[in-house]
């Protein structure tokens, strides 16, 4: 969220500085009702709002009056959301159903409207990303050189086996004035779940951007909220079983620790730090578990397991022909 939306519309309430500020003005913001008619106190908001005011009262004349009338007021925010979650299956399910139901709309726009954030819903999952990352990928129908010269294929080349995704620093949409939209993650590659079956059914190879047209005289930082709830919102007038979008990055996460990527490198490719993803994007329960239980026992086993297990059925493992089986597979010098 912009400075404007978390800090600046308290400020503005106070424009001129010659004037002390009222408890009573503090009091009326402070318990201002939520909208969604929930409980304020203990709430996210609250907590917002109270050091927001805290902070206007510490450079106010009067501040020692108007912090000491803070003072017994506990901020602490007691009521969270629950984190949403949604398993491989029941995504794909989801997805094919909406995705045989967008064939049905008559209206051209709707259906192609339709068809692409399901492709953006499909890329959230299989690379773990924002919706607005996914909009800055520079390399979905032609290739990308590095400063190094190295090229990457565009996601679309049917020759692409690794299908690794670069994210620039801008979105493909700009502002009502041409202006470039920024994300704060741009700059790297990524790398999708290692599931070519999953990549063919969500139809990957495809790209299809959403149309969007911010709003006139939108800031780039808000423009990036309208797009982030575009998606939301697309997702729930698809009946969607979920409506957050980071349940699809939580699904990506469970995927990759069921493929065997350490949380080093899936932080790494969703941007963040393991200490985040630990506490952020870890599914847990018996689902999620069973989840991984899956993937485990597809893993290669261990050299020696494995020669115990050829040695038991009977194969010569001393032979030529599985020695270099074994050095391939296992990368022996």
């Amino acid at each position: 969220m912009s400075y404007h939306q978390t800090k600046g519309v308290f400020f503005k309430c106070f424009p001129n500085w010659d004037e002390y500020p009222s408890w009573e003005s503090f009091k009326a913001m402070l318990y201002t009702p939520l909208q969604n008619g929930e409980q304020l106190v203990g709430s996210k908001t609250f907590k917002g709002r109270y050091y927001i005011l805290k902070a206007i009262a510490e450079k106010s004349p009067n501040k020692e009056h108007l912090l000491k009338k803070l003072e017994p007021i506990d901020p602490k925010q007691t009521q969270f959301k629950k984190k949403q979650r949604i398993g491989i299956d029941a995504f794909k399910d989801w997805w094919y159903s909406a995705k045989q139901e967008a064939y049905t709309i008559k209206n051209p726009r709707c259906q192609s409207s339709r068809h692409n954030w399901l492709w953006v819903a499909g890329m959230a999952v299989m690379y773990g990303l924002r919706p607005t990352e996914i909009a800055a990928a520079v390399n979905l129908t032609k290739p990308f050189v590095t400063d190094d010269g190295i090229t990457i294929k565009a996601l679309s080349d049917p020759d692409n086996q690794d299908n690794y995704l670069v994210l620039g620093d801008y979105t493909y949409f700009t502002d009502s004035e041409g202006r470039k939209v920024s994300i704060k993650t741009g700059g790297r590659i990524v790398a999708p779940i290692p599931s070519p079956e999953m990549f063919e059914f969500l139809e990957l190879k495809k790209p299809l951007l959403p149309q969007y047209t911010p709003r006139k005289g939108s800031k780039p930082k808000t423009i990036v909220t309208g797009f982030e709830a575009a998606f939301s919102n697309r997702l729930q007038s698809m009946k969607c079983p979920v409506t957050q979008k980071y349940a699809f990055r939580r699904l990506y996460n469970l995927l990759g620790e069921k493929y065997g990527l350490p949380i080093e490198l899936r932080a790494r490719l969703m941007g963040h730090s393991t200490i985040v993803n630990e506490g952020k994007y870890k599914t847990e329960g018996i689902d999620a578990t069973l989840e991984v239980l899956k993937g485990v026992s597809k893993l290669p086993i261990p050299l020696n397991v494995a020669i115990e297990r050829l040695t038991a059925l009977g194969v010569d493992i001393d032979a030529p022909e599985a020695k270099l089986f074994l050095r391939v597979i296992y990368q022996i010098d």
